[in-house]
C-alpha cells in the first residue's frame, strides 16, 4: 500500500500512483500540522507532488531514492517556514 495515512503522519511507499493523490489531498486539507515520510518513495505521481507543493506538509523524512532526493525534496522545502508549533 503506498499511502498509510495516521493522524498527523502520512507515510509514502513505493509507486505513489494517481489513485492516491484523493486521498492524500483530502487527508492534508483535513490535517493541520500533518507531516509526510517520503523515506521509502520511489514515485511520485504529479498529481501527488502538487497536492505536497499546495498543502506544504513538514517532510519528517526525506526519501531515500536519488531522484526524489535531489529534484523534489529541494522544491517541497522550499520557502517553508517551521515555527516549531
Amino acid at each position: 500500500m503506498p499511502l498509510e495515512l495516521h493522524e498527523n503522519r502520512a507515510t509514502l511507499t513505493g509507486v505513489v500512483t494517481i489513485d492516491d493523490v484523493e486521498p492524500l489531498a483530502a487527508w492534508l486539507r483535513a490535517t493541520p500540522k500533518a507531516k509526510v515520510s517520503l523515506r521509502d518513495c520511489s514515485h511520485l505521481h504529479t498529481g501527488a507532488f502538487q497536492a505536497l507543493l499546495f498543502f506544504r506538509p513538514k517532510v519528517a523524512a526525506a526519501p531515500a531514492d536519488a531522484f526524489l532526493a535531489a529534484q523534489v525534496l529541494p522544491i517541497l522545502t522550499a520557502g517553508r517556514r517551521d515555527t516549531g508549533k
